[in-house]
This record gives C-alpha cells, structure tokens and sequence, in this order.
C-alpha cells in the first residue's frame, strides 16, 4: 500500500500527528484522515509512506514490525529533518 500525506493540510499540532499517523500504521485498511491525499493498493506487503511537511519530502517503505515501531515512536523519529510542533507558525 501506498499513502501520500500532506502535513501542510492540517493545522494539528505534532503529537496529534504523530499519534494520528500512528493509529493508521497499526491500522491500516480501516483508517484514513483528511490528510491524506492519496491511499492506493499497489499489491506491495511494505506500507510506503510520503510525507510532506513544509519544504520537505520524506519517504518511508515500511514492513509490518517497522510499521508498528513508527506508530509507537513517532514518524518525526525516523525523517531526516526537524519537523515544527505547531502547522501555523
């Protein structure tokens, strides 16, 4: 599966987004947010994961147990940049 978010579109604060992200990770098929700009079956077993978060773009191809860390740790743990707290600053 493969699933295209656009943190730009919701002014929720990080922790709301991580946890949020997190819930879909565990859960893949029965859950979506507004976020999400694009969710596609590609027949793939690895979750890709395109976030974008101001300038940055950032892609995640995740497995089942890479998957799970990410809902428990945070996605903001495993991009290469600094994402801010608050959307609207």
């Amino acid at each position: 599966m493969r699933v295209k978010i656009n943190r730009d579109t919701c002014s929720a604060h990080l922790a709301f987004c991580e946890r949020c992200l997190g819930k879909f990770l565990r859960e893949p098929m029965g859950y979506e947010r507004h976020c999400f700009e694009e969710l596609v079956d590609d027949g793939r077993e690895e979750l890709t994961v395109e976030i974008i978060s101001g300038e940055h773009r950032t892609v995640l191809v995740l497995n089942k147990e890479q998957r799970l860390l990410a809902a428990i740790e945070g996605w903001s743990y495993f991009v290469d940049f600094v994402p801010p707290m608050y959307r609207d600053q």
